[in-house]
């Protein structure tokens, strides 16, 4: 009889009683302590409401544990939502036919604009999804996502941004190390980063470009082709591909699901690594230093969301444009997340 009991209120931990959305993944005994992340969860929405992102939890009971990775009691401790606009509510909660849970982020005209570049003709919109700030320094980290254009899915001529890995550093305009992005119309796919510069109030241009990692990808039919690319220490790019394993693959249609898996090493040694696969293809992949900045190193964000350049750059009105996005998952190893998502796919 005791052991029964003992077996429901188990059961009711993992099921009615656990409002949360997000777990906490275990870190392996085979990774080094030194050097696991920060961050160790899992984020499949499935638990949230539709309608408006929910982001407040329950204070923590026997029956509703923390999942976050130890000491965070709340939604609010592991994640920020990086929202500039009062009232615009950028995010929510949807549902698929077959009862799928994501979340949807959206920006439209004026929405989240820097008021430091109003009027300066680099205007901005943004709504982001991101972890709150951690020291990732000499850290290994996991990162995976699935994410969506809607089938209404509207391209603009400038950028839009739907992923970044951030090092921040006081007093410093810094680049991410990591940012993945639409451009042209579409037609262009991005993978930019900068390891590295000594730019405090104003980015230092010669800098950037000497420490800036980036390739591009052209669209051609259903398939994208490498165009260029550039690794750290050059001063232009020189097409030498040492970033690209494959110079090609599929491009993902509008209502379809792609799964993003980037890993990084993120140090000021040459040991560093930034790798990027999408769907299972290898398509990014840097070795090196990752984080040789000037300034005092104050920590890291991971971001999903919509971050674009804005119309009024250009004197027009870019229309709404949604992102979808679904099992967001931060973790110390490649082999724990690789499970991960596989679950997920087959969830889906």
């Amino acid at each position: 009889m005791k052991k029964l009991v003992y077996l429901f209120l188990i059961l009711m931990c993992f099921t009615s009683g656990n409002s949360y959305s997000w777990e906490k993944v275990p870190v392996p005994d085979s990774v080094d302590k030194k050097t696991k992340s920060p961050w160790n969860f899992s984020e499949d929405f499935e638990n949230q409401e539709e309608g408006k992102l929910k982001v407040a939890n329950p204070k923590p009971s026997s029956s509703n544990p923390p999942s976050g990775g130890g000491k965070e009691k709340s939604f609010n401790q592991i994640f920020r939502l990086y929202d500039r606009g009062a009232g615009s509510k950028p995010y929510r909660i949807e549902k698929d036919p077959d009862g799928n849970k994501y979340l949807e982020v959206t920006v439209k005209h004026g929405w989240n604009n820097d008021p430091l570049k109003e009027g300066s003709g680099k205007e901005t919109e943004r709504a982001i999804f991101e972890t709150k700030q951690r020291r990732t320094l000499n850290k290994e980290i996991w990162i995976g996502f699935k994410t969506r254009l809607p089938e209404d899915f509207k391209h603009t001529d400038g950028r839009v941004t739907f992923f970044e890995f951030k090092n921040r550093h006081v007093s410093m305009r810094t680049h991410p190390l990591v940012r993945i992005s639409f451009d042209d119309t579409g037609k262009t796919l991005k993978i930019v980063g900068n390891t590295a510069g000594t730019g405090f109030n104003r980015r230092n241009k010669e800098d950037n470009i000497k420490h800036r990692i980036n390739i591009k990808y052209k669209k051609n039919g259903s398939n994208w082709f490498v165009r260029n690319e550039k690794t750290r220490g050059e001063k232009k790019i020189k097409n030498n591909f040492k970033l690209t394993p494959n110079k090609t693959f599929s491009v993902t249609q509008l209502g379809e699901w792609s799964t993003y898996k980037i890993g990084i090493y993120n140090t000021k040694d040459d040991d560093g690594f930034v790798k990027v696969f999408k769907d299972k293809k290898l398509i990014f992949d840097y070795k090196g230093i990752t984080s040789d900045w000037k300034g005092k190193y104050t920590g890291t964000n991971v971001r999903i969301g919509v971050y674009r350049h804005s119309g009024k750059q250009i004197g027009i009105e870019y229309p709404d444009q949604s992102i979808h996005f679904d099992d967001f998952i931060v973790v110390s190893d490649e082999k724990t997340l690789d499970k991960l998502i596989e679950k997920s796919i087959k969830r889906i």
